[in-house]
Order: structure tokens, then C-alpha cells, then sequence
């Protein structure tokens, strides 16, 4: 997991994905909240608001709990996609992220999404 951390924190997007994702498994959605607010590019949340983004996050800790890493499949500095795996039944779900080039990076686009584990492959460490 060591090398994972390290890829994942050698890019723009990894760092904002590594402070997003402390929120989300913490289960603190008030700070989660506030790091959307301020960490969000205004057209995004215009797109999909905070609440909505917030209800769907929470529907995602219900249905697969806590989420770990399992695959980086890219880390670009402003770019990243991601492999993980759900506490509660193991599910498998691809998040992808995009951050502006300027800080303070703020995030482009967001997606999780699951992904079928049979024919993608769901690696575990």
C-alpha cells in the first residue's frame, strides 16, 4: 500500500483525492461539507450542488462502507483514476478526478462509479 500512497501523493489530484477521501471513510460529512465548498470549481457545483454530491457519497458509505484503494490505474499530476474496493460486500468502483493546473487545485470532475469486478478485474492488495 506504501507504493499506492506514494503515487496517489505525487500528484495535484491524489492529494485532493487523499483529503476528500479522509472525510468520507471518517464519516465526517460536515467537513466533507466544507472541503466540497471550498475545493470544488464553481461550474461543477453548479452542475451537481453540494448537497446532491453530499447525498450521493452518503448513499455510497451505506452500500460499501469505508473505501481503500486497490489500483492506480493513472496519476497525472492534474488527473487521476483509481481502483477501490468497499468494506461491505467487496464491491469494486473506478474513481476518476480532475484538478485545475492553478492552485489551489480545485476540483474539475468527479466520478465513482462501480464497475463490474468479473470483467474488470478487481485487484486486492
Amino acid at each position: 500500500m506504501n507504493d499506492l500512497k506514494q503515487q496517489i501523493g505525487a500528484s495535484k489530484a491524489g492529494r485532493r483525492f487523499i483529503a476528500q477521501m479522509r472525510f468520507y471513510n471518517e464519516g465526517d460529512f460536515r467537513k466533507l461539507r466544507g472541503f466540497m465548498r471550498s475545493g470544488y470549481y464553481d461550474m461543477v457545483l453548479m452542475e451537481n450542488p453540494v448537497e446532491r454530491r453530499l447525498l450521493d457519497l452518503k448513499a455510497t458509505r451505506r452500500l460499501h462502507g469505508r473505501l481503500k484503494v486497490t489500483e492506480v490505474e493513472r496519476a497525472e499530476d492534474y488527473s487521476i483514476a483509481l481502483r477501490l474496493s468497499g468494506e461491505k460486500g467487496g464491491a469494486c468502483l473506478r474513481l476518476r478526478m480532475n484538478v485545475t493546473e492553478s492552485y489551489p487545485h480545485l476540483i474539475t470532475h468527479y466520478s465513482l462509479k462501480p464497475i463490474d469486478s468479473e470483467i474488470d478485474g478487481c485487484k486486492e492488495d
